[in-house]
């Protein structure tokens, strides 16, 4: 048997890896005779080779003797929405790594059987398993007690800290190949929780695993408590200008009758919403007035991104490159990374900035994000357009108003297209901002200032992790002599 080298330890450019490896009998019978070569990986046996020999005791992830006693992916269930008041939030498999996660629906509380089998608990490990394989997630106090799709297993740990620390090795690259070897399906591919046996962990120090963990649990604890501030930021921008619920428009009649001289150029009937038409005659009607999103008073520069056509990427280093989704996430996978060298010029349009707008404008439209501090310097595609704000001040403010049910209905109303559809920086400029007097936008902004520092705290938080979590195993390997570890 050809035994492949590790990759463990600092990752090298240029390293040769094998592309061919030998697999026993005996490992085909324990993989239930999957004959697919992706089942065994090399990359992911090189990482469980250099494990096994730094001398520390790997244990499953899940099973009689693993780490977790529990694993579950829901049952197929028929799926009856209903408002949020008579129902339980429901969270698909991409919900569970966003920023700011958002129900995709709320199921019926009489209507969903075995419901009760479908809830998270605090501190579960969710992972995505179709599709999309291997993102992993510490579902947080906002998650509790909310429904998960039958596209994503629920792990559950004994403890937090425990859980923490999975979370951790699982997004690290010793554990996410692993979860990626397991997957089977040629369209759409697929994991179940038996799969997770063969996932191996390295059984450290109980006082290393909670220093890993917990760096874990405090960053999820400072995520949940960033979107606490940010509904905070809501719902004091919606008192301070007193403004109804979204809901209420909702329920009024949709029909709508619009004058020849009140077309301007648009006859798509989207853009002549009723709905629309009585919130802009409502924002009209505030006392404190209102802009447009491209008034000085809130923004130096609203910056739309040219397509950079000839890109270079790189395997290492470079810049991560985000797409519009990713934007959103808390720990991107399967980044690109531009080259810097072939890059720099393209810089100064594409980079983001600590406390920059962003607002998609191709295909999703109207999501808002506020660039976190650790994302300054990295880059972002086309699809979505930057807003550069007079003063953070500013920044927060934008952020509070254009990410509200009114903002992005304000957004979406100029979307444009029949396939694909797109708004432009004309359009996103021309968006009504209510105002407020200074003191009320300056309160309403600081909330949101303080929950992306918190979203930045909790990045810290998670590297500071990663880094222990490498440091261990490479005292390990030094300490083991020819274990394939080194560089």
């Amino acid at each position: 048997m050809v035994k492949p080298r590790s990759t463990l330890g600092p990752e090298h450019a240029g390293q040769t890896r094998p592309l061919a490896t030998t697999v026993a009998l005996s490992e085909v019978f324990a993989a239930d005779m999957r004959v697919d070569a992706s089942a065994y990986n090399i990359l992911a046996r090189e990482i469980v080779a250099g494990l096994r020999n730094t001398g520390i005791t790997l244990k499953p992830l899940y099973g009689q003797f693993g780490f977790c006693a529990y694993a579950s992916n829901a049952f197929r269930f028929r799926r009856i929405y209903v408002e949020a008041s008579h129902g339980t939030a429901l969270f698909s498999s991409s919900d569970i790594i966003d920023l700011r996660p958002e129900p995709s629906g709320y199921l019926s509380n009489k209507l969903t059987r075995k419901l009760a089998a479908l809830l998270i608990d605090e501190n579960d490990v969710l992972i995505s398993c179709s599709g999309t394989v291997g993102n992993v997630a510490l579902a947080g106090a906002r998650m509790a007690k909310a429904a998960l799709t039958q596209h994503a297993i629920r792990l559950r740990a004994p403890d937090a800290d425990t859980a923490g620390f999975i979370v951790a090795f699982l997004r690290s690259r010793f554990g996410r190949p692993q979860l990626v070897t397991a997957k089977y399906g040629s369209v759409v591919t697929h994991i179940e929780p038996d799969h997770l046996k063969s996932v191996l962990v390295p059984d450290l120090h109980p006082l290393h695993r909670i220093e890993i963990g917990r760096a874990f649990v405090e960053a999820t604890r400072a995520r949940d408590k960033a979107n606490e501030l940010i509904d905070v930021a809501g719902q004091e921008l919606m008192l301070r200008l007193r403004l109804p619920l979204f809901s209420q428009f909702l329920r009024r009649d949709n029909r709508n009758t619009v004058s020849v001289f009140k077309l301007e150029n648009r006859f798509d009937a989207s853009y002549h919403s009723p709905l629309t038409d009585e919130i802009l005659a409502t924002i009209r009607a505030l006392p404190g007035g209102v802009t447009e999103t491209g008034d000085p008073l809130f923004a130096s520069e609203i910056r739309p991104i040219t397509k950079f056509r000839k890109r270079i990427y790189v395997k290492h280093g470079g810049i991560p490159l985000l797409s519009s989704k990713q934007l959103f996430q808390i720990d991107p996978i399967d980044v690109k990374r531009l080259a810097k060298a072939a890059h720099i010029k393209d810089m100064k349009e594409i980079a983001l900035l600590e406390n920059m707008i962003l607002v998609t404008r191709s295909g999703t439209i109207g999501n808002v994000q506020m660039t976190p501090k650790y994302m300054n310097g990295w880059a972002g595609s086309e699809h979505a357009t930057r807003i550069m704000a007079t003063n953070d001040i500013a920044a927060g403010y934008l952020y509070a108003w254009l990410s509200s049910e009114y903002g992005k209905q304000l957004i979406t109303r100029y979307s444009y297209g029949s396939v694909i559809l797109e708004i432009d920086k004309e359009m996103l400029s021309s968006v009504l901002v209510p105002l407020l007097g200074t003191a009320d936008q300056a309160g309403v902004a600081r909330l949101v200032l303080q929950a992306n520092g918190l979203r930045n705290e909790a990045w810290e938080k998670e590297q500071q992790g990663f880094r222990r979590l490498e440091e261990i195993l490479t005292l390990a390997a030094h300490v083991q002599p020819d274990c394939g570890l080194q560089s």
